[in-house]
């Protein structure tokens, strides 16, 4: 986890994260969403709502992608 978590790194974590849903990368980006949430928690506090965001995205692209034909 890096030193600082700060607003600027979540958002680049959080793009990162998107680019790979968006090369179909579900597993990839589900786990770096995950891994945010938790870097985001250890920094942050349990219930920072950006940790829970990334929680929510992680499930969300794993949902996105079992509905994929």
């Amino acid at each position: 986890m890096p030193k600082s978590l700060g607003n600027a790194e979540i958002a680049r974590r959080t793009a990162e994260a998107e680019r790979a849903a968006e090369r179909g990368q579900t597993c990839e980006a589900a786990a770096l969403y995950q891994r945010l949430g938790t870097d985001i928690q250890s920094a942050c506090g349990r219930f920072d709502p950006r940790a829970l965001d990334a929680f929510e995205l992680a499930a969300r692209t794993v949902t996105r992608a079992s509905k994929q034909p």
